[in-house]
């Protein structure tokens, strides 16, 4: 939380709807994400290694709480700055921010996205037609 508060305290800003408080807002959000991936990462490793001779219940009880209030400082902060509406982009297995993706990657990933919804949406409608024609067929059978 500390952390937080010195980074936010920080900002020499006027107007925090500038470009460059924005891009400050970001690094900062970025930071917060790094540091809950380390401590979730630190946190799995105690619990995946809980009876290990070498692994110590109070450093993986210190990593969970660590991890509980960085999370909670990360979604005030994100709230607090309006970046929490803005995707943060993916991170390498290490927590380090990859390259932001660029136009054209991200159009080629939305026209997928937008295929397999559209392909999704016809599954459905041509399995409402089958199951429509089957019920109007039980329709005009002879009553007997």
């Amino acid at each position: 939380m500390a952390s937080f508060l010195s980074q936010e305290s920080s900002t020499n800003i006027t107007d925090q709807n500038s470009p460059e408080a924005f891009k400050q807002n970001i690094h900062i959000a970025m930071d917060h994400v790094a540091r809950v991936n380390a401590l979730a990462r630190s946190s799995l490793s105690g619990i995946q290694n809980a009876y290990q001779a070498e692994n110590s219940p109070a450093q993986t009880e210190a990593d969970l709480i660590a991890l509980d209030q960085t999370l909670h400082t990360l979604a005030d902060f994100l709230k607090t700055t309006g970046i929490g509406a803005c995707p943060l982009p993916p991170s390498d297995p290490q927590g380090l921010a990859s390259d932001p993706l660029t136009e054209q990657h991200l159009i080629t990933e939305m026209n997928g996205e937008v295929q397999l919804l559209y392909e999704k949406l016809k599954r459905i409608q041509e399995s409402s037609g089958v199951v429509a024609h089957h019920l109007s067929t039980l329709d005009t059978r002879p009553k007997p």
